[in-house]
């Protein structure tokens, strides 16, 4: 759509073709939906949050986080600023980001919903574009925008890793990113919903540490989401039948010192009332009797009788209560796609095929992705900014 909006604003006659039945639903449903569309961070830091950032360096110098920001508030789309710098639409519906967008586009370009591209050529310098029903269209210039293949029923199926491969271009394999973990332990069922604030987790693989993020997370039926989790789910796909762990520091801001001399102060504070009682001090309700039974204590066991190793036990697990991991959910259930055409094959400062004169790519079918946050759709959108600008300044040449 952006990259639509800048070519069309080169005085190109552009068209949008929408496998789906109307534009953007992938978009409607990010950030909860709420759309969590790009970062305060400096440009600098989202070069180096994402894998292959150098690739971003031209795109996101070109049309930054202010220049999106203040693109959609042009189109009458006040942003706020949440925790975590996450911009939003102040609205926190996504719908007023998509309804804008398209608003936008269609002043500068045609869009074909229901129009699903079978197969793509070239001939002499004129691409041929054919839909499943083999309807064609033809065009000096072509921008594969269709993203990765996680969220299947949005209409990102691997169309484009296909078509650039018809092309030449070399497809590094596509893994889930920014998906939940899956997690083998019997006490899932009662820490299903719960949610932990504050906390740090570490991933372990073959008992050597890979990952450590602090912030938030969320306890599944089958294993665990939210933030800390999904940044370190690229990983977990990535070591797949290897030996992991995950290992969630509930206490990160003390000390074990500093935990200790608490500890003490509860346990003797709580003397003749049971363990549970006293671990409420320290533990949502819902983390405690999946704590004890992880700790291997006994619930009931008064305070005044908990011995020297079973305080060391609790210590030991606030600072770091384990758990197996067996992988991550299935690439469809997951937010971001990791892989895609290789950057060594698209010229950065264009967004062009360097096999391919008048091919282009933007957004999620290259290979790059960023942590939760609002980095990969600014990605998505300052790519397609530049392929945009990039097609139209080429036709003026």
């Amino acid at each position: 759509m952006i990259a639509a909006i800048k070519a069309g604003e080169g005085g190109l006659k552009t068209i949008v073709l929408e496998k789906k039945s109307h534009p953007c639903i992938k978009l409607s449903i990010t950030g909860k939906g709420k759309c969590n569309f790009t970062n305060s961070a400096d440009i600098k830091e989202f070069v180096k949050v994402f894998r292959n950032g150098e690739f971003l360096y031209k795109s996101l110098f070109s049309f930054s986080n202010s220049d999106l920001i203040s693109f959609f508030e042009n189109l009458n789309v006040p942003c706020i600023l949440e925790r975590g710098g996450r911009y939003f639409p102040a609205s926190s519906k996504a719908t007023d980001i998509v309804n804008a967008l398209i608003k936008q586009t269609k002043k500068f370009s045609k869009i074909i919903s229901s129009f699903n591209v079978a197969s793509i050529t070239k001939t002499n310098d004129l691409f041929r574009v054919f839909d499943d029903r083999q309807k064609e269209m033809s065009a000096k210039n072509i921008i594969i925008a269709t993203g990765g293949i996680s969220y299947p029923n949005t209409g990102s199926t691997g169309d484009g890793y296909i078509f650039a491969q018809s092309f030449g271009h070399t497809i590094k394999p596509p893994t889930p990113a920014l998906v939940p973990i899956i997690l083998d332990s019997k006490h899932l069922k009662t820490l299903n919903g719960l949610k932990l604030k504050n906390i740090e987790v570490s991933l372990y693989v073959q008992k050597e540490i890979l990952a450590k993020e602090f912030g938030d997370m969320e306890f599944s039926i089958d294993g665990a989401t939210g933030p800390t989790i999904l940044t370190i789910s690229a990983l977990v796909g990535e070591n797949a039948g290897r030996d992991m762990q995950l290992s969630i520091n509930l206490k990160p801001a003390l000390t074990r010192p500093q935990l200790e001399q608490r500890l003490l102060r509860e346990l003797e504070k709580f003397g003749k009332y049971q363990l549970k009682e006293m671990l409420k001090e320290l533990l949502p309700l819902g983390l405690i009797k999946p704590f004890i039974n992880i700790a291997n204590l006994q619930m009931t066991k008064p305070c005044s009788q908990i011995t020297k190793d079973e305080r060391e036990k609790i210590l030991s697990s606030l600072f770091s209560l384990k758990f197996k991991v067996s992988g991550v959910k299935n690439i469809k259930e997951a937010i971001v796609t990791r892989g895609g055409v290789c950057v060594d094959e698209i010229y950065q400062n264009t967004m062009q095929s360097k096999l391919v004169k008048g091919l282009y790519f933007c957004g999620e079918v290259i290979d790059i992705d960023a942590p939760t946050g609002g980095f990969n759709l600014q990605a998505a959108f300052s790519t397609g900014f530049l392929a945009g600008i990039s097609v139209a300044n080429c036709n003026q040449e």
